[in-house]
C-alpha cells in the first residue's frame, strides 16, 4: 500500500479513474438496484431502511439524499475504508492492473510483509490440517466421522477441511522447521505458553477436524477445530488476531456471494457441518456466524448483497435466543428476516440428511415465519392465551416486532393473525400497536441522532444546506446554470463567452467554476468528478456532490441559459443601483454635488 504522504503524479491518477467504474467499487460496498439512469441502495454511512443512495454510472458519482454523503471514486473508498487519497488511488490501481511508480518506505513495507508473513502463515498451516487428513493413519478416525455425516471426499476438498493431530507439539515442530518463530505462532494463535512445569509451547488445536475460515477475498484467516467425540469445548475457534476477527466474518461467505446475488436471499446456520451439508446438497446461499451473538459488522456485510434474510438455527433455546438477537441487529439496518422452525429439534444438517435439501428448501421457502408469527408461537408457548394477563403479555411482546415493519400492507396483515389468534379485535391490536409507535418515535429521535453520531459522524440535527432555506432567484438561477455546466462542457464555454468565470455569488458556486476552468485551461479530459480530488473544503464538495446528483432540466435548454443569465443580469444591476444610491446619499451627507449629479447619471443609464 502506499504511503499517505505519497504524491502520484496526476496524470497515473487519471489513468487509474478511467479505468475504474463507481458501480462496480461500490457494490462491493453496498447492494445496488438499477432505477432509471442511476443505481440505488441504503446508505453505508448512516442507518436507514428505505434506500436514499444514489449511484450515477454516467456521471461516475455517489450521492445520499438523506445523510447528505457524496463524491467520486476515490472518496468513496476514502470515507467508506478510512483510507487515505493515495491509498484509495492505490486499491483501484491494482483492480485495474496499473502500477504506480513507489519510493521507499520502510514502515509500510515492513507492515505489508508483516500481513503477507501472516497469510502465507495461515495458507502453509491449513495445507498442512489436509494433508493429515487426506494422508495420515492418525486421521483414520476423523475420515470415519466425516464420512459417517456424509461428507463427500469433493465437498471435503472444496471446503479445505483437515485434521490436526492428538499430540501436543506436533504443529509448532513443523511450523519451526519452516522458519517461523514461536513470537509469530503465538500471535497468530497457533500455539500457546505453557503455564506450569518446564516452559515451552504446546499446539492450540489438537485432535480436531479442522475447518479453514475465510474472508470474503477468500483468503484463510483463522480456523474452526471439532472434536471427534464429546469433549468439550466442541468447537474451538482462532483467537483474535491480526486477521481474525470473528464478529465480522461470516463462514463461507466467498462460496456463498455468486448464489446469494443470484437468489436474492441468505440463510444463516450455526455451524461449520450446517454450511458444508447445505452447499453439498446443492443450496449454496448458506453462511455461519462462528457461533458467536450476530454483530452489526456482520449484518453490514450480508448487506451489500441482500436485504432477504433466513435464520434456520437450532430449534433448542439458545438458537432460539441468538436467531431473536441477530434479527434485531439485521432488523435495525433494514433487512427483511424471517425464522424457520426445523421440526424434531434438528439443525440443517441433520434435516437435509435425514430429509433431503427438496424438504429443507421447503422449509425455507414456504414455511419461514415473520418475526411477528415467530414471536407469536414462542409467546403461546410460555403464557395462557385463555387469560386477559396472558393475552397482554403475548401480546407486549410481538408488538414491537409489528412496529418495525416497513411495509404497511405487511404491518397490517401482522395485525390481523395477531388479533385472530389472540381472539381479539384487529382495532384493539391496531390501537395498541400505534400507541407503541408513538412512544417508539418520542425515544427514536434521540436515539437515532446518538447512534448516527457515535457510528457515522454525521449531525443528523443538521439539515442539508440545499434543505435550510428557500433559495432566492438569483440562487437558482446559479444553481441550474452550474448544473448544466457540470453536464456539458459547451455550457460552459458560451457562459464564460457572456457573463465570465465569476458570474457566482455563492462562495462554494465560485470554488467549483475556478476549479473547472483550471481543469480546461490545462488542457485535462471534461470530468467534474474529478474535482472532489481538489475541493478546498468539505462545504464545497457536499455541495458539488447536491449539485451533480440533480438532473439537468430537460425543457429548451437554450432558453433555460437566457433566462438565467438575464436573472443574473437583472440582480447585478439591481446591486449596482443600490449601490449607487448609497454612495450618493454619501455624497449628500458630504454636500459634493459634482459627485452627486456623477452617480445620479450612471444610475439614470442603468435605469
Amino acid at each position: 500500500m502506499i504511503g499517505l504522504n505519497r504524491y502520484i503524479p496526476d496524470e497515473i491518477v487519471e489513468q487509474i479513474r478511467a479505468s475504474s467504474d463507481i458501480v462496480e467499487i461500490v457494490s462491493d460496498y453496498v447492494r445496488l438496484k438499477k432505477q432509471g439512469r442511476n443505481y440505488v441502495g441504503l446508505c453505508p454511512f448512516h442507518n436507514e431502511k428505505t434506500p436514499s443512495f444514489m449511484v450515477s454510472q454516467e456521471k461516475q458519482i455517489y450521492r445520499c439524499f438523506g445523510c447528505g454523503e457524496g463524491g467520486n471514486i476515490f472518496s468513496f473508498l476514502i470515507k467508506r475504508g478510512n483510507l487515505s487519497f493515495p491509498e484509495a488511488v492505490a486499491v483501484l490501481a491494482e483492480r485495474s492492473g496499473i502500477s504506480i511508480p513507489e519510493e521507499d518506505d520502510p514502515e509500510r513495507d515492513a507492515r505489508a510483509k508483516k500481513t503477507e508473513q501472516a497469510y502465507k502463515l495461515n495458507e502453509l498451516v491449513k495445507d498442512f490440517y489436509q494433508y493429515v487428513l487426506k494422508n495420515h493413519d492418525i486421521a483414520r478416525g476423523a475420515r470415519s466421522y466425516l464420512e459417517q455425516r456424509g461428507v463427500t471426499p469433493e465437498t471435503a476438498d472444496k471446503f479445505q477441511i483437515g485434521f490436526a493431530p492428538p499430540s501436543w507439539d506436533s504443529q509448532i515442530n513443523f511450523l519451526k522447521k519452516k522458519g517461523y518463530s514461536v513470537e509469530i505462532l503465538e500471535q497468530m494463535g497457533f500455539i500457546l505458553a505453557k503455564t506450569k512445569g518446564a516452559p515451552g509451547y504446546y499446539d492450540r488445536f489438537r485432535n480436531r477436524i479442522m475447518f479453514p475460515v475465510w474472508n470474503i477475498q477468500g483468503k484463510v484467516v483463522g480456523f474452526g477445530g471439532r472434536v471427534l467425540d464429546d469433549s468439550l469445548p466442541k468447537y474451538l475457534n482462532s483467537p483474535e488476531t491480526p486477521l481474525f476477527n470473528k464478529g465480522h466474518l461470516l463462514y463461507g461467505i466467498n462460496k456463498a456471494l455468486e448464489s446469494i446475488r443470484r437468489l436474492d436471499q441468505v440463510i444463516i446456520v450455526e455451524g461449520y457441518m450446517d454450511v458444508i451439508s447445505c452447499h453439498q446438497a446443492g443450496i449454496e446461499n448458506v453462511v455461519a456466524s462462528l457461533g458467536t451473538a450476530f454483530t452489526p459488522e456482520q449484518g453490514k456485510l450480508l448487506l451489500r448483497y441482500t436485504r432477504q434474510v433466513v435464520f434456520a438455527y437450532d430449534a433448542d433455546t439458545a438458537g432460539v435466543n441468538a436467531a431473536m438477537r441477530g434479527w434485531q441487529v439485521l432488523d435495525d439496518i433494514g433487512c427483511r428476516v424471517r425464522v424457520v422452525s426445523i421440526p424434531e429439534g434438528k439443525d440443517p444438517d441433520d434435516y437435509i440428511r435425514n430429509h433431503g435439501p427438496e424438504q429443507f428448501l421447503l422449509l425455507v421457502n414456504e414455511r419461514a415465519l415473520s418475526l411477528s408469527d415467530y414471536k407469536t408461537d414462542r409467546a403461546l408457548e410460555k403464557y395462557d392465551i385463555y387469560t386477559l394477563e396472558g393475552k397482554f403479555k403475548i401480546a407486549s411482546e410481538v408488538i414491537p416486532s409489528i412496529i418495525n415493519l416497513s411495509n404497511e400492507i405487511e404491518k397490517d396483515e401482522a395485525i390481523m393473525k395477531l388479533a385472530k389468534r389472540l381472539h381479539l379485535s384487529p382495532d384493539a391490536i391496531r390501537a395498541e400497536v400505534e400507541k407503541n409507535a408513538r412512544k417508539s418515535r418520542n425515544s427514536w429521535g434521540k436515539r437515532h441522532k446518538i447512534t448516527g453520531l457515535r457510528d457515522n459522524k454525521t449531525n443528523f440535527a443538521q439539515p442539508a444546506k440545499s434543505q435550510k432555506e428557500e433559495k432566492d432567484a438569483r440562487s437558482k438561477a446559479e444553481e441550474t446554470l452550474l448544473i448544466m455546466i457540470l453536464e456539458d462542457k459547451s455550457v460552459f464555454s458560451k457562459i464564460k463567452g457572456e457573463v465570465g468565470v465569476h458570474f457566482c455569488s455563492n462562495q462554494e458556486y465560485l470554488n467549483i467554476i475556478n476549479l473547472l476552468a483550471e481543469m480546461i485551461e490545462n488542457g485535462l479530459d471534461y470530468q467534474p468528478a474529478a474535482l472532489f480530488d481538489r475541493m478546498p473544503d468539505e462545504a464545497s464538495a457536499g455541495v458539488l456532490s447536491e449539485l451533480m446528483a440533480k438532473e439537468t432540466p430537460a425543457d429548451n435548454k437554450v432558453k433555460i441559459i437566457q433566462d438565467c443569465l438575464k436573472t443574473i443580469r437583472e440582480d447585478e444591476i439591481r446591486k449596482k443601483r443600490e449601490d449607487l444610491l448609497r454612495q450618493m446619499e454619501e455624497a449628500d451627507r458630504n454636500r459634493d454635488q459634482n459627485l452627486r449629479n456623477q452617480l445620479l447619471l450612471e444610475y439614470s443609464k442603468l435605469i
